[in-house]
């Protein structure tokens, strides 16, 4: 017997350790936690750290991905950076840090990948600035699908300076990409167009075709907050040219999305739907579920306009279920706000409060203004639905304070609409006046048509003018709103939706029969 073994029996016989398995290979455990921490207290530091490294370097030698199970290949590979981490082996540490961060990033476990590339950077050598900003560029990335904008502001700065310190346009090129991103998660636009343009520039300068087209995407996003369609579809179309040339679905699918959408503002349906059904299809077949969580939410939003509610709810829930899944903060307030306004249209008042209300709660948590401002104008509309005018008062004069602060003008005049219906609802006609006379001036100056859900707009407008003596304009606006519903229903090939959209949507009937009861008197007795 040698001594290893007259030593094991002897720590069994005081029920130290037990034996958990003896085939192929004789392996113990401490029965309790305390003992094992008292052992290991006692051994000096520099015994811990050899036995660390030892352990660490059999168990990377044993070490195959590919045959590791997939559950447990996270667990194994931070295993080895914990070995190698109490050892001092940095290199190792950093390594097999980085390699659990990553495979916890894939498998969306955020918080732990957060943490796990929090102590990679912190066992780098203060000069290693290439190996820095790399894990810095992967940790921004998910503290972004946190919603965590202070810490992620940081790690943007932190990027940008290291990128400028290696004279690395490639690295500038991506920092200045996802400074954009960030600048738009924070409704601050012209700083997001000022980044995207900053990261073409380097991008050309550093020959990088993929980090060009992501650039023009994101002046196509910087454009889309303008409501600037025409110029979404053009820096969409270039950052397509430009993919010609390299392989690259991931942008690909973006260009897609954002030409999907400009359609679909712009009331061509057909086109919209075959954009977003392409995006689709090619975000599921290169298993990218960001991606396809967009173009659910799209496809939800042109399902709605439409009249098709089911669908338009199936695809806001899959866009939600997808943002869960991935821990997309900023995506899960998005669409929780949509099955809100959703809820509005099929008068499911206190479900659309409920959706509305918890994105509402995500949105203050992660700075985002701009869906906090479109969750409190959804939780207005079903407040004012339900007769609780005050609250709805409330909801609306909040979002129209922050739409104001970010420039978002058209979603101001639909929150001033709002507040003009109340306001003549409760016989205030001066503060009625007041509002429709902004929201008049607007659509006078051609602002609506360009709008993609106008019609609630136009009919207050209509209503509100009229009741108000303002007769004139008030038909002059039930005209352009009755064109451009014809216009836009003329692009819907399919005619169970083009008869949904002029006859399902409560409004856009309501619109029409307003239209024939001012022109046609005499065929729409009252």
């Amino acid at each position: 017997m040698t001594r290893l073994s007259e030593y094991l029996d002897t720590l069994q016989m005081v029920d130290l350790i037990a034996l958990k398995q003896s085939e192929p290979d004789m392996e113990f455990v401490f029965k309790h936690i305390f003992t094992q921490e008292t052992v290991y207290s006692s051994l000096l530091n520099r015994d811990r750290r050899q036995l660390h490294q030892q352990v660490g370097e059999v168990l990377e030698a044993m070490y195959v991905p590919d045959s590791v199970p997939e559950e447990r290949l996270e667990e194994t590979t931070s295993l080895l950076a914990y070995h190698f981490e109490q050892s001092g082996d940095r290199k190792r540490a950093v390594k097999y840090l980085k390699l659990a961060a990553d495979q916890a990033r894939d498998a969306y476990t955020n918080q732990e990948a957060k943490e796990l590339y929090s102590r990679a950077l912190s066992l780098l050598e203060p000069d290693d600035y290439s190996h820095r900003w790399e894990i810095l560029a992967a940790r921004e990335q998910i503290l972004d699908r946190l919603g965590e904008r202070e810490r992620q502001a940081i790690d943007l700065t932190l990027m940008q300076t290291l990128a400028e310190l290696n004279q690395d346009e490639q690295h500038l090129a991506f920092t200045h990409n996802r400074r954009a991103v960030y600048f738009d998660k924070i409704s601050e636009y012209q700083s997001s167009s000022e980044a995207a343009a900053a990261g073409r520039q380097a991008a050309q300068q550093a020959g990088e075709a993929r980090l060009e087209a992501q650039s023009l995407n994101l002046l196509a996003l910087a454009a889309w907050r303008r409501f600037d369609y025409q110029n979404v579809k053009k820096w969409a179309n270039e950052a397509l040219d430009v993919l010609r040339l390299v392989g690259d679905p991931v942008n690909r699918i973006v260009s897609l999305l954002h030409l999907g959408r400009a359609s679909y503002r712009l009331g061509q349906y057909d086109l919209a739907l075959n954009y977003n059904q392409a995006a689709q299809k090619l975000a599921s077949d290169t298993a990218n579920p960001e991606n396809e969580a967009v173009a659910d939410l799209v496809l939800g939003w042109i399902y709605q306009r439409l009249g098709d509610y089911d669908r338009a709810q199936q695809h806001f829930k899959t866009a939600l279920s997808q943002r869960r899944l991935i821990g997309d903060r900023y995506g899960e307030a998005a669409a929780l706000s949509h099955l809100g306004w959703l809820a509005w249209d099929q008068s499911k008042y206190e479900a659309g409060l409920d959706y509305c209300q918890d994105a509402l709660d995500i949105s203050r948590t992660i700075g985002d203004r701009e869906n906090e401002a479109y969750a409190l104008s959804g939780i207005a509309l079903n407040h004012e639905a339900r007769g609780n005018l005050e609250t709805a008062i409330s909801s609306y004069q909040g979002a129209l304070a922050i739409q104001w602060e970010i420039g978002a003008t058209t979603l101001a005049i639909f929150d001033q609409a709002g507040l003009a219906r109340i306001a003549l609802a409760q016989q205030n006609r001066k503060t009625a006046r007041e509002h429709i006379m902004a929201v008049a001036e607007w659509i006078l100056a051609g602002n609506a048509h360009r709008f993609w859900d106008p019609w609630s707009i136009y009919k207050t407008a209509y209503e509100v003018l009229s009741t108000l003596g303002e007769t004139h304009t008030a038909a002059t606006i039930l005209d352009e709103a009755h064109l451009v519903l014809h216009q836009r229903a003329a692009q819907i090939s399919n005619q169970d939706l083009r008869d949904r959209f002029l006859n399902g949507v409560t409004i856009n009937r309501e619109i029409e029969q307003a239209w024939s009861k001012l022109h046609h008197p005499a065929s729409n007795p009252d």
